[in-house]
């Protein structure tokens, strides 16, 4: 491996540590737990806006890093950002509007790793690749900020 390679890795590699480190330094940010997706995301589509919707368990120093790093930012700024547990089988509405849970809802929806984000329209539509992981600290928010961008052009039809 080369010089420069192996430093560029290295500083990839302690950047991951110091996020990872920092985020389980503080408490855990907090993000509305979703409870009816069909009425979050027809409110935030009547924005012009996707539902933002995080997939995550419990204790996930990622998932911790991603909530504190880019979605407490947006959610602040007034976007539709909603969380769901994995694991939980706490009552939640689909986008049917039908009784579920976050549990069932990740097996339908073939969410398997924590953190997935999707940018959801009415119906549940995916309007945007979904975000899997925490990614490259550096770059994240540039995916989310595509990922919305793409979003959001789906929504006014032309995706």
């Amino acid at each position: 491996m080369s010089t420069g390679l192996r430093s560029k890795t290295r500083a990839v590699v302690a950047a991951l540590a110091l996020l990872v480190a920092a985020a389980a330094a503080h408490a855990d940010t907090v993000l509305p737990a979703a409870h009816d997706l069909r009425a979050s995301a027809a409110r935030a589509a009547a924005r012009g806006e996707p539902l933002v919707l995080l997939f995550s368990l419990p204790d996930c120093p990622y998932c911790e890093a991603v909530r504190a790093s880019t979605y407490r930012w947006l959610l602040r700024d007034g976007r539709a950002v909603e969380q769901l547990e994995m694991r939980d089988d706490a009552a939640v509405r689909d986008f049917a509007g039908a009784p579920t849970s976050g549990a069932e809802l990740a097996r339908r929806l073939h969410v398997k790793l924590a953190p997935t984000v999707l940018f959801v329209g009415p119906g549940g539509r995916e309007l945007a690749p979904r975000l899997i992981g925490a990614g490259v600290p550096d770059y994240y928010s540039g995916e989310v900020d595509d990922a919305l961008g793409a979003a959001r052009q789906a929504l006014r039809g032309g995706g």
